[in-house]
């Protein structure tokens, strides 16, 4: 496949993301996680295609993020960026041709983006503990984005890994 149709296919699942951000998550919050579709996605796209994936995907849908959710303007695209960066560096490093190590990478960057998001939220004025804003904002919704994400890597890794060149370690499912 070549470049203009890897990217294409990138930006239709960014665009699915987003609709399903605005659409779907607010309706299956349970309490108060919401899942993050957006969180999810890009991480997807992070641990995919490791060596493809760069800062422009995951600040733009982060900083959409931030304008449809009523956060802080530029707290998760910051974290986005940061934390997409240091997974698909993680992958590239870690990775052993194995399932494991793909879902153990989305799992941590999953709770580390929630977590650190949590702290932004606090920082800004958010009404809480750090106990409570961990235990009940951040590991919940952390929880609910990592079902979300184990549920669509197979599908990312077929769709997405397929559009990508062949890269040496990237799991192709079969």
């Amino acid at each position: 496949m070549n470049v203009t149709r890897d990217s294409v296919a990138v930006a239709v699942g960014a665009v699915v993301a987003v609709i399903l951000q605005i659409v779907v998550a607010p309706n299956i919050a349970l309490f108060s996680a919401m899942p993050n579709f957006i969180v999810a996605y890009t991480l997807l796209v992070a641990i995919v295609r490791p060596t493809a994936a760069g800062p422009v995907l995951p600040f733009v849908l982060g900083l959409v993020f931030d304008l449809v959710s009523g956060g802080p303007v530029g707290a998760m695209a910051f974290l986005l960026v940061l934390i997409s960066f240091l997974a698909s560096r993680a992958f590239v490093v870690l990775d052993n041709d194995t399932l494991f190590m793909p879902l153990v990478i989305f799992v941590a960057a999953t709770v580390l983006v929630e977590a650190l998001y949590g702290a932004f939220l606090l920082a800004l004025g958010f009404d809480a503990t750090a106990l409570d804003a961990f235990v009940y904002r951040a590991l919940p919704c952390a929880l609910y984005d990592c079902v979300i994400g184990l549920v669509l890597y197979p599908l990312a890794a077929r769709v997405l890994a397929g559009a990508a060149p062949a890269q040496p370690g990237t799991p192709r499912l079969r």
